[in-house]
């Protein structure tokens, strides 16, 4: 049996090394782009299921960003 927390999807944040513009990242979607003091980028968002989050890291690679860190947040709404 499923729990409510994985019906909704979870929020993950993902640190890259690159410096991301917020204006130039459509593909994004509802993706939260926070730029950081040391140059990197972190990304926040909601993402359904696994292969969704998967789906996401792919594009990351595939466009050549490095992933310093990745963490799922826990959603004290889902409680």
């Amino acid at each position: 049996m499923e729990s409510q927390e994985s019906k909704q999807g979870n929020t993950y944040r993902i640190k890259v090394k690159e410096t991301l513009n917020p204006g130039s990242t459509n593909w994004f979607g509802d993706m939260t782009v926070t730029p950081q003091e040391n140059g990197a980028t972190l990304l926040s968002g909601r993402f359904a299921d696994q292969p969704a989050l998967r789906g996401f890291l792919d594009q990351l690679w595939n466009r050549n960003f490095t992933i310093l860190y990745l963490e799922r947040v826990e959603n004290e709404h889902t409680k």
